[in-house]
């Protein structure tokens, strides 16, 4: 125990109060140190989260002007397997893509009509007697051309101020439109005021436009697309409402603008405009290309990351606190326990440290994952095992390509050198679950290198996206069959006889394409109703399917018309067997509405090469033997009359 009363000067200083300087001098430049590197690790991280996030709102963006895109392909799907779209078809169809559930800030699906000058008046008249008195193309004013929105669903308050509106008289719009007809793609508009809006809650618009052309019409060049265009099925979006709907709440504020500068009116979106930079929070630049239209975006950091994390603050007063409970410590213990003690509460922190960021990996709604220099993997946190569904451990030490449908050695060695280059990427990948299903993921691989430049392992973050698959298919389906049958649409069937087509021409075969039509279906829809109709259509359906071979295909043409393709044919008398069998399926009695209803079949039937050697002349052939059996009393079978080929 130390004694003060009496004791030598010099030995007080040289126990109590050098010690005290020494550790004070010491605790300053060890809690600098380590105020510096807590300052370090803490922007790390906030750098590393805000490039994160940026990166998902900017992927997030990206997928759904993907999904804007399939909608509209699909819409320019039903005018390609369509004779004429009604505008109760329009409403029907896109009240099944239920835009307002699935498609946020998208704030309708519609198709604006090229109407020549010579036609404006006679256009008009047609629009009118729809049932739409007041119809006049807006704005006013003579024109060579004109454009005319005549479908445009949900037809709400809203979107009935657009119904008659000449895009192409406006500029902007006029260029993403002659873009879209030149090229034959989808093209993005630039910053406009929607017609829709209001005086209030004004929101800057986009418009996206798909061309849609002459089913059948060849496309190759530009005066082909001219001489077969018809119009433009579009999507007008509020950005708001888009970028809101996208992305929901986020932390950080988001600004849009249009084209790669930043001047104040090519501002597109600003998810905060009353907050003023002031310099100190992360800033963030990105470049999206969106069909051909460039968007430039602005990241700022969020205010309460700028100023710092609160477990920052609290590691700063703990160091603090150390340095002062150091100092007090200095006199009475040795410079080594001293020491020990600093690196005790130094490796504390650490420990700390390492374990927030691990809860952070293991809670994540994404897998994440770390591979050696091998690509095996060396961890897996929890939502990877769950989204994978193997055992805990069971792929620690297996290859990532174990994990992959199929084996593909070129691109296990594209991969391996990619990351010894130091180069991340992000891709699309199916995964093999534990199960044997497919997981459909978005893989972002980063490499880890050495001092030296040398691999030494990457890590891996796992986003499923097996779900927007999933719409992305049923979208397809929807564009290639019939809604109410369940068969094939013409678009589907076209294609694929197109195919046939190409095939018997290689191999020297022959098919035969048969047009039926429902005789009577008119009769029991009008008397029973649309319901008892709907019923028909289906059960002749599996009927005439239960009457084909697995390798023929049926089609609904439409209303109460179905077409059917038969491969592999020897000759007439094979496709009157088949089509006899049709009959005799058709014309059993049909129970509807708890009453017996009969009907029948008129069937026209065409033969490649015999009655055509093209698409179009044997499609011309079976309708017109259709009608020819239909004209001899129905329920008959009929063969196109050869015509001589100069007169075909």
């Amino acid at each position: 125990m130390m004694k003060f009363i009496g004791a030598d000067p010099q030995g007080l200083l040289r126990e109590v109060f050098v010690p005290a300087v020494v550790s004070l001098l010491l605790s300053i430049t060890v809690g600098w140190l380590a105020i510096q590197r807590i300052d370090e690790a803490n922007r790390a991280g906030r750098e590393s989260a805000f490039v994160l996030e940026t990166n998902e709102i900017t992927l997030k963006i990206e997928e759904r002007f993907k999904a804007y895109r399939q909608v509209l392909r699909g819409a320019r799907a039903l005018f390609a397997a369509s004779q004429e779209v009604t505008r109760t078809e329009w409403r029907d169809y896109v009240a099944g893509l239920r835009l307002q559930a699935d498609f946020a800030g998208i704030q309708g699906v519609g198709f604006a009509m090229q109407v020549p000058a010579a036609q404006l008046a006679s256009h008009e008249q047609r629009v009118r007697a729809e049932g739409f008195p007041d119809y006049r193309i807006s704005p006013p004013g003579r024109r060579d051309i004109y454009s005319a929105i005549v479908y445009l669903e949900p037809f709400d308050w809203r979107n009935q101020r657009a119904f008659g509106y000449d895009m192409y008289s406006e500029p902007v719009r006029r260029e993403a439109m002659e873009r879209a007809r030149l090229l034959g793609v989808p093209a993005l508009s630039g910053k406009v005021r929607l017609v829709q809006e209001t005086t209030t809650d004004v929101q800057a618009g986009v418009l996206l436009y798909l061309p849609v052309f002459r089913t059948g019409a060849r496309l190759e060049t530009p005066a082909q697309r001219a001489q077969a265009f018809v119009g433009w099925v579009y999507a007008p979006f509020r950005l708001g409402d888009l970028i809101v709907g996208t992305l929901g709440e986020s932390t950080s504020r988001i600004r849009i603008y249009d084209g790669h500068g930043e001047e104040p009116a090519a501002l597109l979106f600003d998810s905060d405009p009353k907050r003023t930079a002031d310099g100190k929070g992360l800033t963030r630049k990105a470049v999206l290309e969106l069909d051909n239209r460039v968007w430039t975006l602005i990241f700022d950091e969020a205010p309460q990351l700028a100023r710092g994390r609160g477990s920052a603050t609290a590691e700063k007063t703990a160091v603090v606190l150390i340095g002062a409970l150091f100092v007090l410590l200095a006199v009475s213990f040795t410079a080594a326990r001293q020491h020990a003690i600093a690196l005790d509460r130094t490796s504390a922190s650490l420990r700390a440290s390492e374990a927030r960021y691990s809860a952070l990996v293991n809670l994540s709604h994404d897998g994440i994952a770390s591979l050696d220099q091998d690509l095996r993997f060396t961890f897996l946190n929890p939502r990877l095992n769950t989204l994978l569904g193997y055992p805990d451990g069971y792929l620690i030490d297996r290859r990532l390509d174990s994990l992959w449908p199929a084996a593909d050695p070129p691109r296990v060695l594209a991969l391996a050198t990619r990351l010894r280059q130091g180069k991340a990427a992000t891709y699309e990948q199916e995964l093999r679950r534990a199960d044997g299903s497919l997981l459909t993921a978005i893989v972002t691989d980063a490499p880890h290198l050495d001092a030296a430049g040398n691999l030494q392992g990457a890590i891996l973050t796992i986003t499923d996206i097996s779900e927007r698959k999933a719409s992305e298919q049923r979208i397809h389906y929807l564009a290639t069959h019939d809604a109410l049958t369940g068969l094939a649409n013409r678009a589907q069937f076209l294609d694929q006889m197109n195919t046939s087509l190409l095939l018997a021409m290689r191999h020297r075969t022959r098919f035969a394409l048969l047009f039926l039509d429902l005789d009577r279906f008119k009769e029991v829809n009008d008397t029973l109703g649309h319901a008892a109709g709907d019923a028909l259509l289906i059960e002749a359906a599996r009927r005439m399917l239960h009457a084909l071979r697995a390798s023929d295909l049926l089609a609904r043409q439409g209303g109460d018309e179905f077409m059917i393709l038969l491969h592999d044919i020897h000759g007439p008398d094979e496709a009157e067997a088949v089509a006899d069998k049709i009959r005799q399926a058709v014309s059993h009695p049909f129970t509807l509405e708890g009453t017996e209803q009969r009907i029948s079949v008129s069937i026209g039937i065409a033969l490649y090469p015999g009655d055509g050697t093209d698409i179009e002349t044997l499609t011309r052939h079976a309708d017109a033997a259709m009608y020819q059996a239909k004209a001899a009393g129905r329920s008959k079978t009929d063969l196109p009359a050869r015509i001589p080929p100069g007169n075909a």
